[in-house]
Parts: C-alpha cells; sequence; structure tokens
C-alpha cells in the first residue's frame, strides 16, 4: 500500500515538472532560418540558415557610418560590406548562447575630407566577431548582441573597423 502511494506521489511530482533527461529541447533547430537587425554606430542586417545545433551560415550587409580627425583635416567615410559567414556556436546555457564567426566578402569604401577630396574603392575584405544571444521566447525572438571586427589588409584608410552592434533576431522554419 505505502509503495503505491509513494510510485503515485512521484508520477504526480513529474507530471508537472519534466525531468531534465527529458527535456531535450534545443533553441536552434536544424534547418531554420533568421532575419537579424542590429544597430549601433552602424546598421547591420543578417540572414542566418542554421546548418546543425553548433553552425551557422550567416549573409550580412553592414554600413558603418565613420568620423575621424586627421590631424587639422576631418575625415567622413561610409562603409558598405557584403559578407558570408560561417558561425559556431561556443557555449550554451539554457536560453545563452555565446557564439563566433569568421568568414569574407567585398567592402565599399566612400570618404571625403574638409578640403573636398573624394576617395572610392571596392575591395575584398575579411570579417571575424562574435555574439551573445538570448531568447526571450524558445525558436521566435533572441536579443543579440554582436562584437564584429573587419580587416581590410588591401584599403588604403582602414586597416581594422571595429562594429559593435545590439539588435533583435526572428526565426522562423
Amino acid at each position: 500500500m505505502s509503495g503505491s502511494i509513494i510510485i503515485g506521489l512521484i508520477c504526480l511530482i513529474c507530471s508537472f515538472e519534466p525531468i531534465q533527461a527529458q527535456d531535450s529541447y534545443y533553441y536552434h533547430t536544424i534547418h531554420s532560418h533568421a532575419l537579424t537587425a542590429n544597430f549601433g554606430r552602424t546598421v547591420k542586417l543578417n540572414y542566418l540558415y542554421q546548418l546543425g545545433h553548433a553552425r551557422q551560415l550567416k549573409i550580412s550587409g553592414i554600413y558603418v557610418y565613420d568620423n575621424y580627425d586627421q590631424g587639422r583635416n576631418q575625415v567622413q567615410a561610409n562603409i558598405f560590406h557584403t559578407h558570408l559567414q560561417l558561425q559556431w556556436n561556443v557555449f550554451h546555457n539554457e536560453n545563452f548562447f555565446y557564439n563566433m564567426s569568421a568568414g569574407g566578402g567585398i567592402y565599399y569604401l566612400r570618404a571625403k575630407d574638409l578640403l573636398a577630396i573624394k576617395f572610392n574603392e571596392w575591395r575584398p575584405g575579411f570579417i571575424g566577431g562574435m555574439e551573445l544571444e538570448y531568447f526571450v521566447k524558445r525558436n521566435t525572438i533572441a536579443l543579440t548582441m554582436n562584437y564584429d571586427f573587419c580587416y581590410m589588409p588591401w584599403s588604403k584608410i582602414y586597416d581594422f573597423l571595429h562594429i559593435p552592434t545590439a539588435g533583435i533576431s526572428f526565426f522562423f522554419f
């Protein structure tokens, strides 16, 4: 009799709260898609395709406005960067993810200074970065913070361009 009560209580408790081993849900579902909009001193739009639980293919378009002083001169630059990245999940804890990415693409740089000297260049570039993702709603909405750095070895103005952004991601199937 007492054994039946104990088994009944265990079944009752287990019905209200899932056992951790049985809850094998993962936020990045294979073959899902995502659209991300991030902002900072820039505008960054991403399309992500989930290749597996730990890998994503990321296509990004970035616009950066930069303004800096060079002695008594002031340079204003507009950078448009399109690239393809492979992103890996490095750390995962419940609905929090830490990802790293690397890839390459092409950029267009348009700059001018106070003397009205204009400079344009199209060049290939490389990009790497890290991303923090916090899912507000499972498989649907995530808040993201990115820190990307563009390496532009053939540019006459920039070597590295640092791009911190924050935004929101929408996932769909």
